[in-house]
């Protein structure tokens, strides 16, 4: 490193001879280089918060539209009521006709169940779910809104036999 300082174009320089940087202008070109990013770091800072913020205003507006969704749905009738006795009139026939093998097992029985009767397999906190999805609700808000629930969205999935 010693023989890069000493290349072939400063030769041999005398440092005694030369005059000393000057303390002054250092310190200002250090200071300002330091009040420049400490303004640019303050800025980008600011605008940092100021996307956040917007962002978390536009989450909190859909979480009140969401909130407001689900107020409506559960005042509806079809929805927050026992279901329609025409289906349940429908699986119950259904299940009269079809006839079960003497032997089964608990996971023939669980897949024979199924097919049966669908509503019974449906467990009860993913049953407004799946009552979300028969009214309209897109099912990727719906699997999103389960989720957030801590419940399994392919539980949904299986359910609704997409």
């Amino acid at each position: 490193m010693h023989d890069n300082l000493t290349s072939p174009v400063s030769g041999n320089i005398n440092y005694d001879s030369m005059a000393a940087l000057q303390q002054k202008r250092t310190l200002a070109f250090v200071n300002h280089f330091i009040l420049t990013t400490v303004q640019f770091l303050n800025n980008f800072a600011k605008q940092c918060e100021q996307k956040l913020m917007c962002y978390e205003n536009k989450l909190e507006k859909i979480n009140a539209s969401l909130v407001l969704l689900e107020t409506r749905l559960s005042s509806l009738p079809e929805i927050s009521g026992p279901e329609p006795t025409l289906i349940n009139q429908q699986f119950e026939t259904e299940s009269e006709n079809t006839t079960q093998p003497e032997a089964t097992t608990d996971a023939e029985e669980k897949t024979t169940d199924v097919e049966e009767n669908p509503t019974q397999t449906i467990k009860p906190e993913y049953m407004r779910f799946v009552k979300m999805v028969h009214v309209g609700v897109p099912l990727q808000a719906v699997k999103l809104k389960v989720s957030l629930e801590g419940l399994d969205p392919n539980e949904l999935d299986i359910i609704l036999k997409v």
